[in-house]
């Protein structure tokens, strides 16, 4: 199935600012905004994982819009979700539809969806893996109410998840800046999760919780809870204090 070649155009477009982006935040933001150009929806999600490191990257448009309970039941039943058991089965299956691997009666009447999708109404969806190597796993979902996602946006995903395989692995740092990462490791080792070191970082960078949520693209309570335990960790009494102390951490000796 041919792609138009306007439609190239806009893809190959993507690929170019993609590969020029500077940071992990403007690579996920150029892949999202992009993408979004091509193919409608009502939720995207950029999400990377690194299963070595534990290292996670989430950027999603609009920010944050799952509720913290949708949130939960997806981390621990994402094998429930019938692409992503499709994938377990399939692991070099490409871009698939919802309703490529299941029924709509049989999906709107599943615990999954009930519980994560209907609140927003998202019936359909649409997701690319892309396997950047062993550890590190890029997925791409789209999800809208209707109509539901075409055999073209599939064909779309394919052509351009090479391209993203090839950007990840040739970027000079995806995960962050230098700076950041060398900050993050310093939280670290204060004892604090990567997770937790990324919050804090931001903190520092005079970042409010409900921007470090979008730019994680975690919900508010998720970035609330990860303060507390930063506090905990670090035996502070406010958000300020952590703040301060983290600073000083991460002045040059």
């Amino acid at each position: 199935m041919p792609i138009d070649p306007n439609t190239w155009q806009q893809l190959l477009h993507t690929v170019f600012e993609m590969n020029a982006s500077g940071c992990r935040t403007a690579f996920s933001e150029t892949v999202v905004t992009g993408l979004s150009e091509m193919i409608a929806a009502d939720v995207i999600v950029f999400h990377v994982l690194d299963t070595k490191s534990q290292r996670i990257l989430t950027h999603m448009r609009p920010p944050s819009p799952y509720t913290d309970e949708e949130i939960a039941y997806y981390a621990a039943h994402s094998g429930e979700h019938p692409i992503g058991a499709h994938y377990l089965r399939h692991p070099e299956a490409g871009a698939l539809r919802v309703s490529d691997v299941i029924g709509e009666e049989e999906w709107l009447a599943s615990e999954y969806y009930r519980t994560c999708l209907q609140r927003l109404g998202l019936v359909h969806s649409l997701v690319l893996p892309v396997k950047i190597d062993r550890s590190v796993v890029v997925a791409l979902s789209f999800s809208r109410r209707a109509p539901d996602f075409t055999k073209e946006d599939c064909v779309l995903l394919d052509a351009f998840g090479p391209h993203l395989r090839l950007a990840w692995r040739q970027h000079e740092n995806p995960w962050a800046d230098r700076r950041e990462l060398k900050c993050r490791r310093r939280l670290q080792d204060l004892g604090l999760s990567p997770r937790e070191s990324e919050v804090l970082f931001w903190m520092t960078e005079g970042k409010v919780n409900r921007e470090i949520a979008t730019l994680l693209g975690l919900s508010l309570g998720t970035v609330q809870d990860y303060v507390s335990y930063i506090l905990a960790k670090l035996q502070l009494e406010n958000r300020h204090a952590a703040t301060v102390f983290a600073i000083n951490r991460l002045r040059p000796q």
